[in-house]
């Protein structure tokens, strides 16, 4: 990844300076998430110009989470896929910046959650107290890079794919609800006999 990417640690402040300011991209939005749009953005810090120009986010950027207490928990990644007019990224990631054209961001959001690019991450990260990855790591990592072309395939199909996801996540509750109703009218009309005088 190295020849495709120039990676960078991020910000670092005291806890005094969270909680408002500009946009900062923490570890629980990587973490959480494959990809990342200015609205999902809610973390704030103060920053100043230099931390600015330093730690900037822009659409294609790829963020990694760099330390964990466990492995399987090392190296998640999630895309930026808008552009964000001031925005940072937290010390406990590490940035991916694109230096060619050869990746679709949105590719890459599916690409660095793969089994596979995921097993070579955690295998390749450092266990001292936590579980460490760094930019050095990282640009040692092999990725697979079909053509444009076939990245737009492969995107369109896993986009489908987790829209059904979605819907059947939030769904499901209210299929649920609407199932349990049907089986107590059906039940209450079996149930139901004509009065009989006795």
């Amino acid at each position: 990844m190295g020849e495709i990417f120039d990676f960078k640690n991020g910000i670092n402040k005291g806890k005094e300076f969270f909680g408002s300011g500009d946009n900062i991209i923490n570890y629980t939005d990587v973490f959480k998430n494959n990809k990342l749009f200015e609205n999902s953005i809610v973390g704030k810090v103060q920053t100043t110009s230099s931390d600015i120009e330093r730690f900037s986010c822009r659409r294609g950027d790829v963020f990694f989470t760099r330390t964990s207490e466990t492995k399987d928990e090392i190296g998640y990644a999630s895309v930026l896929l808008t552009d964000i007019s001031i925005c940072v990224f937290s010390g406990f990631l590490i940035r991916a910046r694109p230096k060619t054209n050869l990746l679709l961001p949105e590719y890459c959001a599916y690409c660095f959650r793969s089994h596979e690019v995921r097993k070579e991450i955690i295998n390749s990260s450092n266990m001292t107290t936590r579980v460490t990855t760094t930019g050095t790591i990282l640009s040692k990592i092999k990725i697979p890079i079909p053509s444009l072309e076939e990245q737009a395939r492969i995107v369109s199909i896993l986009d489908k794919f987790e829209a059904l996801t979605s819907s059947i996540t939030e769904g499901l509750p209210r299929e649920i609800e609407l199932r349990q109703k049907q089986y107590e009218y059906y039940r209450n009309m079996l149930l139901s006999f004509p009065k009989e005088v006795v």
